[in-house]
């Protein structure tokens, strides 16, 4: 084959795969929980040496792990700001007809455009380390850790949980002050253990009674003499 021939289709196939994108390493510009505004960070180089800087992308989906089942939908998410770093993944078709609830075909035939495109979370190597041995979730301080023996480790400020009910169905230690304010019952004795309470134990607003009988404020004790004064 003629050598300038040659030379011809490569630059030929070298022009036409410079407009193709797969997947580039992008920037939050912006994000309002549904879309960002992205910037792809790596610029391009021109082949006159001139460096041209990529444009934003607008309307850009990102790929949270979700799903729905019978209407319950689930979706795991992290918080995105300005400068994040992302993936951004260029679609073989034309999106703006998917992006508008339409599976059908695109109107545009373009393919791999720089203007569709999805972006997924991603940490750039060097920022942080990932924990090598367990399943973790990290945010600030706070992390949440299951282990391979199925052990599930939290270290966290506060916790607060909402919910109608709750069932603990093993042993359950607390090694810090417990407080309540609806009410405590409950019952024991079940396989031989008792229920026990060790160390000070103050009563406010209240009956304390053993035996059905009343040891609060008014209950006094017969001895040899006649009857203990009350309570003070």
């Amino acid at each position: 084959m003629n050598q300038n021939l040659v030379s011809v289709l490569r630059a030929l196939i070298a022009s036409e795969l410079a407009e193709v994108y797969t997947t580039l390493p992008g920037v939050v510009v912006a994000y309002d929980g549904e879309f960002v505004t992205a910037r792809p960070a790596l610029a391009k180089r021109l082949a006159n040496g001139e460096v041209l800087r990529a444009p934003q992308i607008v309307r850009v989906p990102v790929c949270w792990p979700a799903g729905d089942i019978n209407g319950a939908q689930a979706l795991i998410s992290v918080p995105l700001k300005k400068g994040d770093p992302i993936k951004l993944s260029f679609s073989a078709r034309a999106l703006e007809n998917w992006l508008a609830g339409s599976d059908g075909p695109p109107d545009d035939p373009r393919q791999f455009d720089l203007s569709d495109a999805f972006a997924t979370s991603v940490v750039r190597p060097g920022s942080v380390s990932a924990d090598t041995e367990n399943v973790c979730i990290r945010y600030g301080p706070g992390t949440l850790k299951l282990t391979p023996e199925g052990n599930l480790i939290m270290h966290v400020n506060t916790w607060t949980v909402d919910m109608a009910e709750g069932v603990f169905n093993g042993p359950l230690t607390v090694n810090g002050l417990l407080t309540y304010t609806r009410g405590l019952s409950g019952s024991g004795g079940d396989g031989g253990a008792k229920t026990s309470i060790d160390g000070n134990v103050n009563f406010r607003n209240g009956t304390l009674t053993h035996n059905d009988t009343d040891v609060g404020a008014h209950h006094k004790h017969p001895y040899a003499g006649g009857i203990t004064e009350e309570p003070v």
